[in-house]
């Protein structure tokens, strides 16, 4: 049985504009498109603002479609950037560079303070721990191992390698006011006057600024220093008491937040994060090191707020004493450093953070990529990886507690 068509009316109606009760026929859409004059987006826009002040409902403007194409890239999201838009449009507006340059004053750092005396290979727990790292890394790339398999092997040879006063966390969120600042673009369409040129507020303006925020750190493995540690190494001069309540209080008041976890775990200062991924369950290095970035950076802000609540603490013994104070220069407030691993399967780099002096820019260079498959390779990135871990616990242990002491 032959169905009947609605019938539609073919004549025109003598407006220019299609009424809303003609039909969405392909012909009536041609003509509407024909005579109906374009609007501009800040005409559009205007008519909306007007509707919305003057209480009078009325329909959301319809943008072209090139509009909305052009809207939604303003409007983007870290969520919907590709890896390398994160990194050169996000990263950026955060003042934080990677695989910039290493400055002369910062490699001299490193090298007699941190890499100026690396284990021998003939020591007997470096060699038992990369022949566990080695054989494991063999095991796992017979096979489609995730990031997960690649993260343990890592965990399980920082452990072992890591001396007593420090902590080993994994898969913790850290908290989001540690982050750089990203510096957002100020929107450029101007807002509508009324006729006594004040500006009308415009919420559809507004919904057109970007708004980019960096993505909270959450390190597959954070090394920092042990929360019952530093209390020890604080009882000589503030007493067993305060010692044990200092870093908690300073935490508590947002004085100092030396422990970057959500739910604090007793790790303070982190100086070595770790991103792993793997390139069998689609992961790469790009991407770990733009988290990398994150972490490095945030860990280099812990240290910067460290350096301003001494400069605060002398002030005010200046304002209290009335005179010149001879004060002890932050260790690292010349050179401010953290660490990072980023690695895909296999595939292990080392990275230094650093803040040059007087710069509020964060830098993230490479030192070193090694491939744990291969037995020099395996040995050689935990020669460099335990100095690291020395280094923490060493060098740069000393210079928190030398500044906490003096607090």
């Amino acid at each position: 049985m032959t169905q009947m068509k609605r019938p539609c009316s073919p004549t025109p109606l003598p407006s220019k504009l299609v009424s809303t009760t003609a039909c969405l026929t392909t012909d009536a859409l041609k003509e509407h498109d024909r005579n109906t004059r374009p609007v501009s987006l800040i005409t559009r826009l205007d008519m909306a603002s007007e509707q919305s002040t003057s209480g009078i409902p009325g329909e959301i403007p319809i943008l072209s479609p090139s509009t909305r194409s052009s809207q939604w890239s303003r409007s983007s999201s870290p969520s919907r950037l590709s890896d390398a838009q994160y990194r050169y449009r996000l990263l950026r507006r955060a003042n934080i560079f990677v695989d910039d340059e290493i400055p002369m004053d910062i490699q001299h750092e490193t090298e007699n303070k941190v890499f100026n005396v690396l284990l021998d290979t003939n020591n007997s727990n470096l060699y038992k721990v990369s022949e566990k790292l080695w054989h494991k890394s063999k095991e796992l790339v017979r096979k489609p191992s995730g990031k997960a398999e690649w993260t343990e092997a890592l965990y399980t040879a920082i452990d072992e390698l890591k001396p007593d006063g420090l902590e080993v966390a994994r898969n913790r969120d850290w908290r989001e006011d540690l982050k750089p600042p990203v510096y957002n673009p100020l929107s450029t369409i101007p807002r509508k006057r009324d006729r006594s040129h004040r500006i009308v507020p415009g919420n559809t303006v507004e919904l057109t600024i970007p708004i980019f925020k960096l993505k909270d750190p959450r390190p597959d493995i954070c090394v920092g220093l042990s929360d019952e540690n530093l209390a020890n190494a604080l009882v000589p001069k503030k007493g067993r008491s305060a010692a044990r309540r200092f870093l908690v209080d300073l935490q508590e008041t947002s004085s100092l937040i030396s422990d970057p976890h959500v739910t604090p775990l007793g790790l303070r200062f982190p100086f070595l994060v770790v991103e792993a991924k793997a390139a069998a369950t689609g992961g790469n290095l790009y991407q770990a090191q733009n988290q990398a970035a994150v972490g490095g950076s945030a860990a280099l802000q812990i240290l910067k707020n460290l350096s301003d609540l001494q400069d605060l603490d002398e002030e005010g013994q200046e304002i209290t004493e009335d005179g010149p104070v001879v004060t002890q220069d932050l260790p690292n407030t010349k050179l401010r450093l953290a660490f990072s691993v980023t690695t895909e399967g296999p595939i292990h780099e080392l990275w230094i953070h650093f803040q040059k002096p007087r710069e509020e820019d964060f830098y993230m260079v490479c030192l070193g990529t090694w491939r744990t498959t291969l037995e020099d390779g395996s040995l050689n990135f935990l020669r460099q990886l335990s100095a690291v871990l020395r280094w923490g616990n060493g060098e740069f242990k000393d210079d928190i507690i030398s500044v906490l002491q003096d607090i």
